[in-house]
């Protein structure tokens, strides 16, 4: 009778590896979805306050101190206009008085207002939202 020494893993041993592992990845891939959402829309938060800042910045500079509507302007203040994460394309308006800001606040006339065309990213008012 010989002895033999086994090398491997059985098929069951294979089965409850691959088991685990898929119950692994069901945990933590929507978390990681989740996650990547979180990430793209504080992103691009962070691009609507940069062209808040520029827009100010902008403002100061400009001869009749008031702020663009055209993001192409502020091209002296950032190296290249920031670009959505999600896709969307950015704007930035001056208020008439009747613009709300992302809190739900009546942004004053001649106030600023960046929005983002993805709905879900919304709109950044610096005097307001940054508080």
């Amino acid at each position: 009778m010989r002895n033999r020494t086994h090398r491997g893993y059985t098929l069951v041993e294979t089965l409850m590896m691959v088991l685990v592992m898929a119950v692994g990845m069901a945990v933590t891939i929507p978390v990681f979805i989740v996650a990547m959402k979180d990430a793209r829309a504080k992103q691009c938060r962070a691009n609507m306050q940069a062209i808040a800042n520029a827009e100010e910045q902008y403002k100061i500079k400009a001869v009749p101190h008031v702020y663009t509507t055209t993001l192409a302007n502020l091209v002296g203040d950032f190296p290249v206009v920031p670009v959505c994460p999600n896709g969307g394309t950015y704007s930035a308006t001056i208020s008439n008085g009747a613009s709300v800001s992302q809190s739900g606040q009546t942004i004053p006339s001649g106030g600023l207002l960046i929005s983002c065309s993805v709905a879900a990213d919304g709109k950044f008012a610096p005097t307001i939202d940054s508080q």
